[in-house]
């Protein structure tokens, strides 16, 4: 009897709706393309691609799992976390992500003062072309960079200017890691700690709070590193699931294509029982 081929799976991936290459639809495509049955779409900070992306998979081989990846800063820097299986109209979630967004056109526009002062002026109607319909983010801000001739690549831009320790860089409105969490049990999804590796000190307190799982299978990472954190998430009992990060064909070259983590396809029924416990509290 013929063994049934695994799931091929990708739970970490972007499209336009953030700061992804693809719209909701492309991205479907590729996955098909790619023979992959499961991915799940995790845009920063908004869920607005997730119905197209879900209409677009319809009456296919491919399953699209609701997501989202929420960013917090900490003093270290920033710590994403992921939500599956996301009831994503939930009304508070959706205020919530409106904040992000409103802050985020906010930080944009300061952050283009910022530069004109520092003799490296943008357009801020520019950047808002850039970002098109997605929420507005320093990627956008550095690809004007970029365009205007002021850095050689969007790592300078970042280096020079918009990171964190840079003169044009902005606070945006913040939210904690533990906040992410309650916010993604709230809207009764699967809060899940992303590209972890730097970050391993929140585990413990995001566990107290909720957290379910932890990234081990990414692509960035090699052998060991994957192995240190599959060890981590037996600790303290959390789901290790994993994803590509995918942005585009073209976008962030370095990281992984789309599929090309091997993700346990078992994962997925892990995340989706948590998640209908979750929805019977």
């Amino acid at each position: 009897m013929a063994i049934a081929n695994p799931l091929r799976v990708d739970l970490h991936t972007h499209s336009t709706a953030s700061d992804g290459e693809h719209a909701p639809a492309e991205l479907v495509r590729l996955a098909l393309e790619r023979n992959l049955n499961v991915i799940a779409l995790t845009d920063h900070d908004t869920c607005d691609g997730i119905d197209a992306a879900i209409a677009a998979a319809r009456d296919t081989s491919l399953t699209v799992i609701p997501g989202v990846e929420l960013s917090c800063d900490v003093p270290q820097g920033e710590v994403h976390v992921l939500g599956y299986f996301i009831d994503w109209h939930d009304a508070h979630l959706q205020s919530m992500l409106v904040k992000f967004r409103d802050g985020r056109f906010g930080r944009a526009e300061k952050m283009t003062k910022k530069l004109a002062a520092l003799g490296v002026p943008i357009s801020f109607e520019r950047v808002r072309e850039i970002a098109g319909d997605a929420s507005i983010g320093r990627p956008h801000v550095a690809q004007a960079l970029l365009e205007a001739g002021h850095v050689a690549n969007v790592t300078e831009a970042f280096d020079k200017y918009i990171g964190r320790t840079g003169p044009a860089y902005v606070e945006r409105f913040r939210l904690t890691p533990e906040d992410a969490v309650t916010l993604i049990l709230q809207a009764r999804g699967v809060p899940v700690l992303a590209h972890p590796r730097e970050v391993t000190n929140w585990v413990e307190p995001m566990v107290k709070c909720g957290l379910l799982g932890l990234e081990v299978h990414y692509g960035m990472y090699d052998d060991n590193t994957r192995s240190e954190l599959a060890r981590i998430a037996r600790q303290f009992g959390l789901i290790a699931t994993g994803g590509s990060d995918f942005h585009g064909l073209n976008k962030m070259a370095h990281m992984s294509a789309l599929g090309e983590v091997n993700v346990p396809p078992q994962v997925v029924d892990k995340l989706k029982s948590k998640a209908a416990s979750l929805r019977m509290n």
